[in-house]
């Protein structure tokens, strides 16, 4: 994800993707080669050990495809990247990981719209922000009924979307008080502070 963040951060109109492209390279590799050792039943035996691996993976790639197509990645599309060439699947991925995995996807989606919101492109942030709640509400329901150590991330999520909140509603309500370079520092400085809070 840190790579995908600089080359927007870089250039906003049109960012380079290759070393991002070239680390998902890297992480394909390594689940070919974990694949050969969990076939069969071991995959659940052994499930524990690396879906935290498939989580992180899922996030970095739906932040990636959010980029590109603006779109929230599918199932379908997650499956795309471990089939080989006769569209065969060489290691299943859960639902339960894919679904994980977008909600750790939801961080990158706010430090994304906070990027976005300093830059003076209010329409974009909030766009973020309206898929951040749809988001929510959907897991709400699934954390309830489906997936209960989904709760476990919906404070983060919800944490996420008040930061983006703030940081709109600074740019909407406060911009008007203040010249537009002044408060598209403010809005900086709130971003600054949340890759503090993260490095902390």
């Amino acid at each position: 994800m840190i790579n995908t963040h600089r080359a927007v951060q870089a250039n906003n109109n049109s960012p380079n993707y290759k070393e991002a492209d070239k680390r998902q390279e890297e992480i394909i590799a390594s689940f070919k080669k974990l694949a050969i050792d969990i076939q069969g039943l071991h995959y659940y035996r052994y499930s524990k050990s690396f879906s935290g691996g498939f989580e992180e993976f899922i996030e970095a790639i739906a932040f990636y495809h959010f980029l590109l197509h603006r779109t929230v990645i599918t199932k379908d599309q997650v499956d795309e990247y471990f089939k080989d060439e006769y569209g065969q699947m060489w290691i299943p991925v859960k639902v339960e990981d894919y679904i994980l995995g977008l909600a750790d996807f939801t961080g990158e989606l706010m430090r994304h719209a906070i990027h976005v919101v300093s830059t003076g492109k209010y329409n974009q942030a909030m766009v973020i922000c309206e898929l951040l709640r749809k988001i929510d509400l959907d897991f709400d329901l699934m954390a309830t009924s489906y997936l209960p150590q989904l709760s476990k991330k919906l404070g983060t999520l919800k944490g996420s979307i008040k930061k983006v909140e703030q940081a709109c509603y600074t740019f909407q309500i406060r911009g008007s008080e203040y010249p537009e370079e002044m408060y598209l520092t403010i809005i900086k400085n709130h971003q600054d502070k949340y890759e503090q809070e993260q490095i902390s």
